[in-house]
């Protein structure tokens, strides 16, 4: 795929959305405990309340706190709704438009959160796993198409090494010493 198709998703992507979005978390924690259902109330809530051209619903990954599932997020404000149940559901949307709730509201600069430096899942909780337009709004396969395109191999192995991205098999050895390794030695095929 080249840039400018990649560039053409991203901005179609980034025009449809409309000014208020809730994010439902579809993850396994919080779809044991229903947020099927609760995706499916807010969409009724929202067709019901007529407020399609102004809200949008979006499935999500793992929002971070499971143990306080399900989880719904609205933006821009980032308030995040926790223990959320198909019946109170509603309420989300009520004070989306001006209403009021009396849902728990999930902390995000408490130390759970804060503490924590999300790499690998830092869009988790923003797109949808299952739509990889929402990968490429979100920058997805912009490193990719720099490696092939742009970047000598040289210089990737050396973007894996100042990166300091390290191996998930239990001894975290630094993967970009693991591909220098590789690289030296001889043959085409590694």
């Amino acid at each position: 795929m080249l840039l400018e198709e990649l560039n053409a998703i991203a901005e179609k992507e980034r025009a449809a959305r409309k000014p208020i979005c809730i994010r439902c978390c579809m993850s396994a924690g919080c779809l044991s405990s229903q947020s099927d259902e609760i995706k499916k109330t807010l969409e009724k809530s929202i067709a019901e309340k007529q407020l399609g051209d102004r809200v949008e619903l979006r499935r999500v990954g793992c929002m971070g706190l499971c143990g306080q599932g399900p989880l719904v997020r609205v933006e821009p404000e980032g308030v995040i709704y926790e223990r959320v149940t198909p019946e109170n559901a509603t309420t989300i949307v009520d004070a989306v438009i001006g209403g009021t709730t009396d849902l728990a509201r999930c902390d995000p600069t408490q130390p759970f959160f804060s503490r924590q430096v999300p790499v690998v899942t830092a869009r988790s909780g923003n797109i949808d796993p299952e739509r990889i337009e929402d990968y490429i709004e979100a920058g997805g396969y912009r490193a990719l198409h720099s490696a092939i395109q742009e970047m000598q191999p040289g210089q990737i192995l050396e973007a894996i090494i100042q990166s300091g991205l390290r191996g998930r098999g239990g001894g975290g050895y630094p993967t970009g010493l693991k591909w220098a390794t590789v690289a030296k030695s001889k043959g085409e095929r590694k």
